[in-house]
């Protein structure tokens, strides 16, 4: 059989991608993909309203592979492009034997940015046990992904309403795991050394209230203070702000002997964090 040039074993695998990824939302290839790492698709989630396909304004990038070797963060380009972005970065892996397509999650990721910073080299392994996230070996670089969060038939179901239910089913599940992406990654543009995290959770179902928050303020360096302070500054602005306008409306007879105190606390506490910035150039 003729190959063509330029043509590799990784090709197939994203073809065959994306009727799967379709099942979730508008899917875009994106050019010049790079197997070593690199985002191959952008997919924008779809749900039916009055029996048309509707984007819903979530968005996500996936990683197409075709088997289940690690991916390797050994060079700075390639890490740099990691933590830079700000989109929801997930692993997809195809299997041409069963015909389904395997999603991971790939929050490990944010663990080691928060550790080490973009400087260190880390593995990411596609493997899990139990019902949650592994915790990562920091010694050796290495970090899981866990268990698979979908596995989505790439071929279609027999009726209508199999493949709508199938749909929304995926769709839910992958906007929760989307949501909480993007929570992490809003931390992180601000600076604040947090993450949120899946205590356990069950393939191709929604994420639950369960999550479990990890501080990893004490890896991430003194400089994160200042930026939590700055990111504080902003909600007690915004409380103060309620606070204030909201007793002029009708409250909570119980509530309202609370605000006024609330105000000069958050006033008092929000002058402190400006204090401490400023001390801390």
């Amino acid at each position: 059989m003729s190959i063509p040039i330029g043509f590799y074993q990784g090709n197939r695998s994203e073809y065959l991608a994306i009727p799967a990824l379709s099942k979730l939302g508008f899917t875009i290839p994106v050019p010049r993909q790079e197997d070593h790492f690199g985002v191959d698709f952008i997919v924008h989630l779809a749900t039916m309203v009055e029996n048309i396909v509707t984007p819903t304004g979530t968005s996500f990038g996936i990683q197409i592979k075709s088997n289940k070797s690690p991916l390797i963060f050994d060079k700075k380009d390639d890490r740099d492009c990691l933590y830079g972005s700000s989109l929801p970065f997930f692993l997809g892996i195809v299997s041409r034997e069963n015909l389904t397509l395997t999603i991971y999650n790939t929050l490990t990721r944010l663990n080691f940015f928060w550790m080490y910073g973009p400087n260190r080299n880390f593995k990411l392994i596609l493997d899990g046990h139990g019902n949650g996230i592994p915790k990562p070996d920091f010694q050796n670089g290495i970090g899981a992904t866990g268990n698979p969060i979908l596995e989505i038939g790439i071929a279609d179901l027999g009726t209508s309403d199999e493949r709508l239910k199938e749909a929304e089913t995926l769709q839910l599940t992958m906007e929760s795991w989307i949501d909480l992406e993007n929570e992490n990654l809003s931390l992180k543009e601000q600076g604040i050394a947090l993450l949120y995290w899946p205590s356990n959770y069950t393939k191709n179902k929604p994420l639950g209230s369960n999550l479990q928050r990890y501080s990893y303020t004490k890896f991430a360096g003194p400089d994160s203070l200042p930026n939590i302070c700055k990111a504080t500054e902003k909600t007690l602005t915004s409380l103060s702000f309620y606070l204030r306008k909201l007793q002029e409306n009708p409250c909570p007879a119980d509530a309202v002997p609370l605000m006024n105190p609330m105000c000069e606390k958050v006033e008092s506490l929000k002058k402190d964090c400006e204090e401490l910035r400023e001390k801390w150039k």
